[in-house]
């Protein structure tokens, strides 16, 4: 388990299919992911088995985001896509309840996942992707210190309209340099 100054990071279990089935098909939630379609309890349980598969062959790393002191479900978080030779990695995250949005467990969860990641599989670049009209998102994002590389225009298609798809990344030495300050 990794843990920041609120939450802790820790294996997804079956145990939190209830909790992930709470919130994970609100429209709210999804139209930040990428992926509007809702989900069968039975596919999302395949997917709890596969990232323990995909851990254990050492390309993805889910996590489930926890309160550390009330241990409440908050969401998952993980690095997938693995690029071994460029040490690089693609990084997502969902604070699943809305009741939950706005209080710097996304920043938090952002802080130990890129900790994991440049700390303990030595990474050199993590990356991601981002409706631009995320800006909450997007402004935690480069809080922690992601900087905006680039983007495809009209890349996604949501809630009837087309919107751009922008791609952040955060080097090693750029994270260093933020946790010195």
């Amino acid at each position: 388990m990794f843990e920041g100054e609120n939450v802790r990071l820790r294996s997804i279990e079956l145990t939190d299919l209830d909790a992930i089935m709470e919130n994970w098909n609100n429209l709210k939630l999804r139209r930040f992911l990428h992926e509007p379609r809702p989900f069968s309890r039975v596919e999302e349980e395949e997917w709890i088995r596969s990232t323990w598969r995909r851990r254990k062959a050492g390309t993805d790393f889910q996590f489930a985001i926890e309160h550390k002191e009330t241990k409440e479900f908050l969401g998952t978080a993980g690095l997938f896509s693995l690029n071994q030779v460029a040490r690089s990695i693609e990084l997502g995250i969902a604070i699943h309840a809305e009741k939950n949005w706005g209080k710097g467990y996304g920043t938090d969860t952002m802080k130990v996942l890129l900790e994991f990641g440049f700390n303990y599989l030595n990474l050199n670049s993590v990356r991601l992707r981002v409706n631009d009209f995320n800006v909450r998102g997007i402004k935690t994002y480069k809080k922690v210190g992601f900087t905006e590389v680039g983007k495809l225009r009209q890349a996604n298609f949501v809630e009837g309209k087309y919107n751009d798809m922008i791609f952040m990344d955060i080097l090693r030495e750029e994270w260093e340099k933020m946790k010195q300050k």
